[in-house]
């Protein structure tokens, strides 16, 4: 007995995400089989509703080709490849095929292509609303990996919204390197300035990162050996860990030296917070970030202290024009507190869940603080 499929993918067009296709030998009486056409003439709740009256009342099979198969293979035999994997996961294999589209395929089984025929046959689709509500499935399920992108709006095509925070974040591990607007993306990011930011914190790095990275290739340096305690440093760079795993940005993690920065510091333990002490500690901070920044022959240094209302910029300036001058690197010149950086940082901080702390972050200001609030 003859058993004719129809098959239809779904993601041939994106920037991201993989093609997914789908093999249907549908049912005589299968419900509601008026109803069933062409994915792109459906509503979402439409074929979603279709998609379990389909799997119920037929045998199919879904097979996907990831984006990076898609980047190795070409987008037409990425297809192919899917379109086996489905007939390989049915289980009553079809022996004929009708295929939607004009491509020629190397397939295990005959088949004839039907231009529009998702339009036409019932079968096609069918398989063409399994294809869609499958992968409009898994983009929504990545966005929670990848919240950034919007995947769970636009699934992965080319929107402006797609466009805009490829621009600020750069690709992920979903995108097709191998499309023209993604890799033109590569490319005009690659040539951006490269810049290495030291964070003191998270909270102070969200707006500061936010504001640096449609400007810069940014990298984050972790060093911070002024911060006491010990858990306290913990718990601010698991932190700085998580905002960098969102932006996709590359953290170094310099080392947790704490006895060289008390030997440097100690001599203005007695200072007030903001004096001497703070400038030295400053420049202990700085010195690390421009000489590693050196290192990795980066354009730009600067560092995220200066969004703090409580932080002289004047002195952070100056430093970091020094520093310029001895690494022979150029100093990002921002205050990062204006145009409301401050208020963006809360606010950012807020929308993560970041811990943020009630003192600067070594053994005097937090001496400092608790004397404040009249504890000592």
């Amino acid at each position: 007995m003859k058993k004719v499929a129809g098959v239809d993918e779904a993601g041939r067009g994106p920037w991201a995400g993989p093609v997914v296709a789908a093999c249907v030998i549908l049912d005589k009486d299968i419900p509601d089989l008026e109803k069933i056409n062409d994915s792109k003439k459906l509503t979402d709740k439409k074929r979603r509703e279709l998609y379990d009256i389909i799997k119920e009342h037929s045998v199919y099979g879904i097979g996907v080709a990831s984006n990076k198969e898609i980047d190795r293979l070409g987008i037409v035999k990425a297809t192919e490849l899917a379109i086996k994997r489905a007939i390989e996961h049915m289980p009553e294999k079809p022996t004929f095929l009708l295929v939607d589209g004009r491509d020629r395929f190397d397939l295990p089984v005959k088949y004839k292509s039907i231009i529009e025929g998702d339009s036409k046959v019932k079968s096609i689709a069918a398989a063409s609303i399994l294809a869609k509500v499958w992968r409009d499935r898994y983009m929504e399920l990545v966005s929670d990996i990848y919240p950034m992108y919007g995947f769970e709006k636009h699934k992965g095509y080319g929107t402006k919204l797609h466009a805009e925070m490829l621009n600020i974040y750069g690709v992920c591990e979903l995108h097709r390197i191998s499309f023209k607007p993604v890799a033109k993306i590569v490319e005009e990011k690659s040539k951006k300035p490269k810049l290495l930011l030291h964070a003191c914190c998270a909270p102070c790095a969200t707006s500061v990162i936010e504001r640096l990275k449609t400007k810069y290739d940014l990298e984050v340096f972790f060093y911070n050996p002024n911060i006491h305690p010990k858990r306290e440093y913990e718990i601010r760079l698991n932190e700085i860990k998580r905002l960098c795993k969102y932006h996709n940005i590359k953290l170094h993690i310099g080392d947790y030296d704490t006895k060289r920065w008390y030997k440097k510091v100690r001599i203005y333990k007695h200072d007030e917070e903001g004096k001497r002490r703070c400038f030295v500690c400053y420049g202990i901070r700085m010195f690390e970030t421009a000489k590693l920044a050196k290192g990795l022959k980066c354009n730009y240094f600067t560092t995220t202290l200066s969004v703090s209302p409580l932080k002289k910029y004047d002195k952070i300036k100056k430093i970091g024009l020094v520093l310029s001058d001895f690494f022979n690197i150029k100093f990002e010149e921002t205050d990062f507190k204006k145009n409301d950086g401050f208020k963006r940082s809360v606010e950012l901080s807020k929308e993560f869940g970041f811990y943020r702390q009630n003192y600067c972050g070594c053994v005097y200001s937090m001496r400092d603080t608790i004397k404040s609030k009249g504890l000592l």
